[in-house]
């Protein structure tokens, strides 16, 4: 569906439909004011199509000059995030870390600036990961975004929760880091080779 360019005005779809998202990440956009909007008498969002404009705009300014691997960490704050993000840190000045404590963070940080990997614990003690996950699920940030995720969750556990989506990497706690590091430089290089 084409979307008329010529309207001020747009409805939580049409915005979602322009920027390659979910209606439920525009919705939390507007409650954060990432987006421009006000509610109707009835409820209904309206975000104003400069807003999304802008948005659209500078996502492609960065795309532009990406030249960082970035890597967005949701966890909960703790000795093991610390951690991690020292871990990850340690694979050179081409890595830029990006830190949150909660998938809404993460949410708004993903359509601010898609990274190239989400590293995301699942059992954060306000998140649901499985949920942030299935939230990003359908948008155009899965293109190009890897996801590796930490758990103390059984496979059992996992899978009653409702399983990992294809190509989501999982390691389990205590994280290997030696293991995860290399798949991260195997990352980097097929971003290298992209980007050339």
């Amino acid at each position: 569906m084409d979307i008329d360019q010529s309207v001020e005005i747009m409805s939580t779809k049409d915005a979602a439909q322009c920027l390659g998202v979910c209606v439920r990440t525009v919705q939390l956009w507007v409650e954060n004011g990432c987006l421009d909007a006000w509610k109707t008498p009835g409820g209904h969002r309206r975000i104003y199509r400069q807003s999304v404009d802008n948005m659209l705009a500078a996502r492609n300014a960065r795309e532009g000059c990406a030249e960082f691997f970035e890597i967005l960490i949701c966890e909960d704050p703790s000795q093991s995030s610390a951690l991690l993000a020292a871990q990850l840190a340690s694979l050179g000045q081409e890595v830029h870390l990006r830190t949150v404590h909660n998938g809404f963070e993460a949410l708004i940080q993903i359509g601010e600036r898609c990274p190239n990997l989400l590293v995301v614990d699942l059992t954060m003690s306000n998140t649901n990961g499985l949920q942030m996950l299935d939230a990003l699920q359908n948008t155009a940030f899965m293109q190009t975004m890897q996801i590796i995720v930490v758990t103390d969750l059984t496979d059992e556990a996992l899978e009653n929760a409702g399983g990992l989506h294809p190509g989501v990497t999982k390691f389990n706690k205590p994280v290997p880091y030696a293991q995860m590091l290399r798949l991260v430089r195997v990352y980097m290089d097929i971003s290298t080779a992209i980007k050339n």
